[in-house]
């Protein structure tokens, strides 16, 4: 399921911290998440950072445990700038994300999973492609109904 309210085009954030607090809020104001959600994130993303160098488009994928997510559900941003985010497995490294998938995803093997088909689904970079130049939030729900990687169901 693919809540379009969570679908953003055009986001304009001065850093990752509020690129998440943005993403943080339209998932606690949708009801998805507890008000201790964004925090958690933003700890977890300090320690381990979520930026990914994929092909053509970079994207970062900031989350964290389930604790917070009251139902599952994910906030998609396509940035009007590239936001930085430090890269997953190298925190020397910064990615000048244009997506953000953030994740909030109820259950620790549900979540893994999740995230694993996520970054197989982005790593060619294609999809990402298309979801940087659709026109609107519609337009990139559409793309996203096409992989069944974002059933949460």
């Amino acid at each position: 399921m693919i809540d379009k309210n969570l679908i953003v085009k055009g986001g304009s954030f001065q850093n990752y911290e509020e690129a998440i607090k943005f993403g943080g809020r339209l998932l606690y104001e949708n009801g998805y998440v507890d008000s201790g959600y964004t925090d958690s994130v933003l700890e977890r993303e300090a320690q381990f950072p979520t930026g990914l160098p994929t092909q053509g488009v970079p994207m970062a994928i900031p989350h964290t445990g389930s604790e917070h997510v009251l139902k599952s559900m994910f906030c998609l941003v396509v940035f009007s700038k590239p936001v930085m985010f430090r890269q997953m497995g190298d925190t020397s490294e910064l990615i000048p994300a244009e997506i953000m998938v953030m994740l909030a995803i109820d259950g620790g093997e549900k979540h893994l999973k999740f995230l694993s088909n996520l970054i197989g689904l982005f790593s060619d970079g294609s999809v990402l492609t298309r979801i940087k130049a659709a026109e609107d939030a519609g337009s990139i729900c559409r793309i996203l109904k096409e992989f069944e990687q974002f059933n949460l169901d």
